[in-house]
């Protein structure tokens, strides 16, 4: 069985630049050059390979097995997911249920910009990143941000700030399950014995986590001023998602911790507004119609394309 050398140059600063090549190269492919992503991650896939083979002198038949064995569990966990996440999400649009949803939700969540942004980003981002992952949650609930009048950029900062605590659970527990499939031949231990380990270990983590982006949420689209007078929200936020998500993650495993957490959180958000009624020092969100939401996702697909056109140009002119 082949073992991995830790310092192959020698040098463990050299070493750990040499690591970061595969990672530096994604990045360039896909920001610098605005390579399309499957292609990015192949290039960087192979010049990962080679550099197990020449510089960690991987032996090729294992390296080769390893490399066919990790690009199927990506297929079949990740792509299987995010299909039916596609597929279920365009039947929900499809069908009108979606923005009945949103709709049901902008309804719960009053005009007040706070409250829609801890039921949308965090409470309904939790639920989706435990579902589906993979993005989803920034895909969806950055446009519904938008919609009630939150700037883009902040939307977006929001959404991934939300994002930061459930991402460990997410798509049914991938992340726990991909890091117990690959280390249990290692460490001596099954994947049944490991696997309930990690998550017990990590929801711990994640439940401490949990604890600060409600506030910082709340400080992003309300100020210092908002924050403090909505305090409650952020408390409730917090303490609903962890009071779902570590009993799941320490006693049934990685699979639902998000998706309780999210639904209890919910609960927990929407019996605190009806008991606690109208916070001091409001911030109004404007929802937007229908016809305004379709110009301003317009306009952000065009100055999109115009950016990506540009950067055409510029890599044209370049060569």
């Amino acid at each position: 069985m082949f073992t991995q050398i830790l310092d192959p140059t020698g040098n463990l600063f050299v070493t750990w630049l040499v690591a970061l090549i595969p990672v530096l190269l994604l990045l360039f492919l896909l920001a610098g050059l605005r390579m399309s992503a499957w292609l990015a991650v192949l290039i960087g896939s192979i010049v990962t390979f080679l550099l197990a083979l020449f510089v960690w002198r991987m032996p090729l038949a294992d390296g080769a097995l390893a490399y066919l064995y990790g690009s199927a569990t990506g297929i079949w966990f990740v792509d299987w997911i995010t299909f039916w996440g596609v597929m279920l999400f365009n039947t929900l649009v499809a069908t009108g249920s979606f923005e009945k949803l949103r709709g049901w939700l902008l309804h719960q969540g009053t005009r007040d910009v706070r409250v829609q942004t801890i039921l949308f980003a965090w409470a309904f981002g939790a639920l989706l990143e435990g579902l589906v992952g993979f993005g989803y949650p920034w895909a969806f609930v950055a446009p519904i941000l938008i919609a009630i009048g939150i700037p883009d950029l902040d939307a977006i900062r929001v959404a991934a700030i939300a994002n930061n605590a459930p991402v460990s659970y997410g798509a049914l527990g991938a992340p726990i399950i991909a890091l117990a499939t690959v280390t249990a031949g290692t460490l001596g231990v099954t994947f049944a014995e490991l696997l309930p380990v990690y998550s017990a270990s990590v929801g711990k983590i994640v439940a401490i986590l949990a604890i600060l982006p409600p506030w910082i949420l709340l400080y992003l689209v309300s100020g210092s001023k908002g924050m403090w007078s909505a305090w409650p929200l952020a408390v409730v936020g917090s303490l609903g998602y962890i009071a779902g998500q570590l009993p799941t993650a320490v006693y049934l495993g990685p699979y639902l911790p998000d998706v309780i957490g999210s639904i209890v959180c919910f609960a927990a958000l929407l019996a605190g507004c009806s008991q606690l009624g109208p916070m001091p020092d409001l911030m109004p969100g404007k929802v937007m119609s229908k016809d305004e939401q379709q110009s301003k996702v317009d306009g952000m697909i065009e100055r999109g394309q115009s950016h990506e056109h540009d950067a055409e140009k510029q890599i044209e002119g370049d060569k």
